[in-house]
């Protein structure tokens, strides 16, 4: 991995990190648990926590779900430094998910839940970690799917 090439990875990374943990802070200390802040059509603004992971999953199981968390970041950097940090799709796929979920691991470890606060619909309501993630491997499936046809060439290492 050439460290200049992947400064797209390290400032998606870094910038979804923050952008979520102070989204969070700030719904944490101005919306009271379980209240809602704004509410347009479909879509509202709440405080909610998620011991689980994604729809509710394996609610209460906290330090599974920090292991896996720390396995799943372990794979997902492996299989970015060993196959495809050439590529550019795969730079901004892998820079969101490490960072979505590393912003979600700090509420595990910290909190022992995570903070959601949009909501859509019916949807569960789900935080800028998850937004993160699920964009993330959107842009991942739809480069395994589309490759090239999407300029998905491997770049040389004097690109």
């Amino acid at each position: 991995m050439i460290w200049y090439r992947d400064w797209i990875f390290y400032v998606l990374t870094i910038a979804v990190i923050i952008f979520d943990q102070i989204t969070k802070y700030v719904v944490r200390e101005t919306i009271p648990l379980y209240d809602t802040l704004i509410e347009v059509g479909i879509f509202s603004i709440v405080h909610g926590q998620n011991t689980g992971s994604a729809f509710g999953l394996f609610a209460g199981f906290t330090n599974f779900l920090i292991i896996a968390s720390l396995i799943g970041l372990g794979l997902i950097l492996y299989f970015f430094v060993k196959q495809a940090s050439a590529n550019l799709f795969v730079r901004v796929s892998v820079g969101l998910i490490v960072g979505g979920a590393v912003g979600n691991l700090i509420d595990r470890i910290k909190d022992g839940f995570v903070v959601d606060f949009i909501s859509v619909g019916w949807w569960p309501a789900f935080n800028v970690a998850d937004s993160a993630i699920s964009i993330g491997m959107t842009v991942m499936v739809l480069f395994m799917i589309f490759g090239n046809k999407i300029g998905g060439g491997e770049e040389t290492d004097d690109s």
